[in-house]
């Protein structure tokens, strides 16, 4: 009785998400590289992209122009969990892109992270 009462407490703490790691993740990124980085490496981001959406437990990925700054580059992630995201940094596509950074340094960057919950829209 008491395997089977273990048992269930644990399915519904992995049901619940208070054992299970599945919260979706949102990285929202300002990347201020300047005008002429960005036309430079446009198409580097745009590979970054197609192959980073390939990578399992990415969901999205996106990268924009700001239109009020065009030296900034905004770019939105989302990710199943934060082991997809953990192991997109383990990647060579990371290591590649990393080496990109390096080589045209961004002035500034600011990432934000946030564990989310989907909830419907009220016009669904």
């Amino acid at each position: 009785m008491k395997k089977v009462l273990f048992c269930l407490v644990i399915a519904i703490m992995a049901s619940t998400n208070l054992l299970a790691d599945d919260k979706t993740i949102v990285v929202n990124v300002e990347v201020d590289w300047g005008k002429e980085n960005i036309q430079e490496i446009y198409e580097i981001l745009q590979n970054h992209v197609q192959i980073t959406l390939a990578e399992e437990g990415c969901e999205e990925f996106n990268f924009a122009i700001d239109i009020n700054n065009p030296n900034i580059i905004r770019a939105t992630e989302v990710w199943t969990n934060m082991k997809a995201l953990e192991n997109h940094f383990k990647t060579e596509n990371w290591f590649y892109f990393n080496s990109i950074m390096e080589k045209y340094p961004a002035k500034n960057i600011i990432i934000n992270t946030y564990e989310i919950k989907k909830i419907s829209h009220p016009l669904d």
